[in-house]
């Protein structure tokens, strides 16, 4: 029995040996998170600059100095491109390598391997569109630019060369969590997750949705809609002169091109709408300093840690501040002593959908221009960390690779939409090779506007509005990318993958792109609004914003003078609401009207507010939800209805379903019904994992402000760059510079971002220069 006991009593400790060991669904190996030696516990950083290290390395030329400020920036200095991004890549790494990584495997579809079955939806995707596929293609490609592609092996050998070092004590916290390792760095994932940048801007699926809406429209309705008039504020100033002989535009095939086939519910959540940002510049003579000042904040999707990262690089060339995108070498938006830029989403559409008819279901063949021609194929294994294989063969037409099709997809997403003999193929721009980091290697060393417009030539995808300004007194704005020729409406709604017509007939050539230089009215502002007027030759559709953000940017620049740093941060926290203040009166005048009960107390808040969407504000909750109850009430279908409901009885109902909900959510009106505690507010860590995030904030700003603050997107990075003789940068993050939880630096910067404040940037001129906000430095010696 003894013998029995002691038996039994080993089998149970090695089983639990074994369970603390062993990931469990989505437990962690517990035994292993909770390791005194290897466990979580040694994550924790302290706040206090390390003691000055040195590192060897075999592969650089001369000794690199990396010297970290007081927010932990690096700020390096090498002799020569090699050792510059050799290092970017090193601290980046050491810095952000879980989340490198997870950038990486999204694009490429191996999410599975991580996450396990949940993640093969978005992982056959992805494999689908070939981000992956076409980044290698890429990379091939670079070897007619021994710089960039260079620099990519640099940018490589750096966070291989990091994670070479790492014990499994030193892994990301992520990695014991998940219970896996890193996986070595290559030259080319760089480049898929500038491509992921791409699809996140530029992707979307809208022409599905259009497809159904048009079909559902009277005529009348869709000729009112085609006649909407121009932005009143375009990016490009009305009336601007074009000065150039366009190419012929092509001729549409016969019908309505925006009455393609129906495509029942054939598409994914878009969130392109929400995905925007703000640039200005204004040139000397509105400034206080007599030189330009430009401000920028991109609106991208809010997460821990950050999509940016800090750093100045320095070397012979170049010396150059900003933010880099963890993954990606050089500089993505900053500045250097003499000159500045931004980037704003210039919201065009650059991708298109075809029907693709087959043949039948071996879909060895498609119709195109009146004949059976057929496909190429290229199959893709994906593996899950739950043990499931899965092989998908992924066809390419003309139009590009067969996204969804009729065998996969009709009975578990589509709703039977599609018979098994067809397919719908995505052409995009991202499926071009291209050499977009071109682009942000010139622009880092640009000193005036002639290096500028050589620079944004090599952008290709995602297209931006990239603006400009230098120290000697020029400012610009260039809508850089790689714009296919097309007629007018064309690839608004799904195209015919079976007509030449539909394909596209060309690029728009890169000195014909929307551009204006140094404007009569002194600034430039761009938020997502139409790039041009209707004077422009070419088509350029999109999902443009609304353009009540331009409108409020446009008025207020066009009325300052004296322009400093300070005045431009206060825009760029701008939470009035032009939409408010355009429709509410004509609300309150119909609910007035209406002979609804209203609480005298929602009444006035909605009666004397400023239209403000301030942090504390019961009216900005109330319009809000009034508002969106009334757009869903009042959608597209109702345009073709035969049910005859006034707007005085829409905007009565929706009234008082939006006090329900709010009370429902928040109680009886108080304090609690204030903007910032209504909207619950919360920035989640990027694996999902709840400690991880900042949940429940309170803070000001809507979709349709300045101050452009959602419950998932807002301004990922605000910058505002004062040029002169001694150029002034000023900057914040929505966190830190850490991806480490367990750093005073994953989060120092979010309380000062919240509340609107900027950080003067260190911007170092030389290795030596003494600086008191300079805390540790590193050297890599040979």
């Amino acid at each position: 029995m003894k013998l029995f006991r002691c038996c039994l009593a080993i089998i149970w400790l090695f089983a639990l040996i074994w369970l603390l060991n062993s990931r469990m669904g989505i437990i962690p190996p517990l035994g292993k998170i909770f390791s005194p030696a290897t466990g979580f516990w040694q994550n924790a950083e302290r706040r206090k600059g390390a003691e000055p290290a040195i590192f060897r390395q075999e592969n650089i030329a001369a000794d690199i100095v990396v010297r970290y400020d007081l927010n932990r920036v690096p700020h390096i200095f090498a002799g020569n491109d090699h050792d510059l991004y050799f290092a970017q890549g090193y601290v980046t790494a050491k810095d952000r390598l879980w989340e490198m990584e997870m950038s990486v495997r999204k694009a490429s579809g191996t999410l599975a391997e991580i996450y396990g079955n949940q993640a093969l939806g978005s992982d056959i995707f992805y494999r689908r569109i070939g981000l992956r596929y076409e980044a290698g293609k890429t990379f091939d490609s670079l070897s007619s630019d021994p710089i960039v592609k260079g620099m990519l092996e640099a940018y490589s050998e750096g966070v291989n060369a990091y994670i070479k070092t790492l014990r499994t004590a030193e892994f990301p916290v992520e990695y014991k969590i998940f219970d896996c390792r890193p996986a070595q760095w290559q030259p080319y994932y760089a480049l898929i997750i500038l491509k992921l940048m791409g699809e996140q801007l530029t992707g979307g699926e809208s022409e599905f949705s259009e497809a159904n809406a048009y079909r559902q429209m009277k005529p009348e309705a869709l000729k009112e809609l085609e006649q909407r008039s121009d932005d009143p504020y375009p990016v490009i100033p009305r009336n601007t002169p074009w000065d150039f002989k366009p190419l012929p535009l092509p001729t549409p095939p016969g019908g309505n091109p925006r009455n393609g086939r129906d495509s029942g519910s054939l598409h994914r959540t878009d969130d392109g709408s929400i995905v925007g940002s703000n640039g200005w510049v204004v040139d000397g003579k509105r400034a206080r300093s007599g030189y330009p000042i430009l401000a920028n904040d991109p609106h991208m999707g809010l997460s821990f840690p950050s999509l940016w990262y800090q750093v100045q690089l320095n070397s012979s060339g170049v010396n150059v501040y900003g933010v880099s995108i963890p993954g990606i070498p050089c500089v993505i938006i900053g500045y250097n002593k003499n000159a500045a830029w931004g980037l704003t989403n210039t919201k065009a559409d650059v991708s298109d959908w075809y029907h693709i008819k087959f043949k039948d279901i071996s879909r060895n063949e498609y119709w195109y221009s009146g004949q059976w021609n057929k496909t190429t194929r290229r199959v893709e294994t994906l593996h899950s960390r739950d043990g499931r294989l899965i092989s998908d063969t992924i066809f390419y037409t003309r139009q590009g690779p067969v996204i969804y099709d009729g065998i996969m997809h009709r009975n578990r997403v589509y709703g039977g939409y599609m018979g098994p003999a067809d397919g719908f193929a995505l052409n995009w721009v991202l499926l071009y090779t291209s050499n977009d980091l071109k682009a942000f290697y010139l622009l880092n060393r640009a000193d005036n506007y002639a290096d500028y417009r050589k620079a944004v030539g090599y952008l290709s995808c995602p297209a931006q509005n990239v603006l400009f300004a230098c120290a000697d007194g020029d400012i610009a704005v260039v809508a850089s990318g790689r714009f296919p020729i097309r007629y007018k409406g064309q690839g608004v709604s799904i195209l015919d993958g079976s007509l030449r017509q539909d394909e596209w007939h060309g690029w728009i050539p890169t000195d014909e792109v929307p551009a204006i230089k140094n404007p009569g009215s002194g600034y430039i502002a761009s938020a997502n609004q139409k790039l041009t007027d209707s004077t422009y030759p070419y088509f350029i559709g999109g999902t443009f914003a609304s353009g009540q953000r331009a409108y409020r940017l446009n008025t207020r620049l066009s009325s300052m003078s004296g322009i400093d740093v300070d005045s431009f941060r206060l825009l760029q926290m701008d939470s009035y609401s032009e939409l408010a203040r355009q429709v509410l009166p004509t609300m309150l005048a119909r609910l007035d009207r209406s002979g609804v009960t209203v609480d005298a107390r929602i009444r006035a808040a909605l009666g004397t507010w400023d239209f403000r969407y301030s942090s504390k504000s019961v009216a900005a909750t109330v319009f809000d939800a009034w508002w969106n109850g009334l757009m869903a009430t009042s959608n597209i279908k109702n345009i073709s209805s035969p049910q005859k409901e006034t707007l005085d009885d829409l905007v009565a109902t929706t009234f008082s379903a939006a006090i329900d909900k709010l009370i429902r959510q928040n109680g009886n009106l108080s304090p609690l019904w204030g903007w910032g505690s209504a909207r619950h507010l919360g920035i989640g860590h990027i694996s999902g994992i709840p400690a991880f995030g900042v949940m429940n904030f309170q803070a000001g700003g809507a979709p349709n402000t300045v101050d452009a603050l959602t419950d998932r997107f807002g301004p990922s990075w605000r910058m505002i760059v004062e040029l002169g003789p001694q150029v002034k940068g000023y900057g914040i993050l929505p966190g830190g510079e850490s991806g480490n939880p367990g750093s005073f630096f994953y989060d120092n910067s979010f309380a000062a971002w919240q509340s609107g404040k900027l950080e003067k940037l260190v911007f170092l001129n030389t290795r030596d220069e003494r600086s008191d906000q300079v805390t540790s430095t590193i050297t890599f010696k040979k």
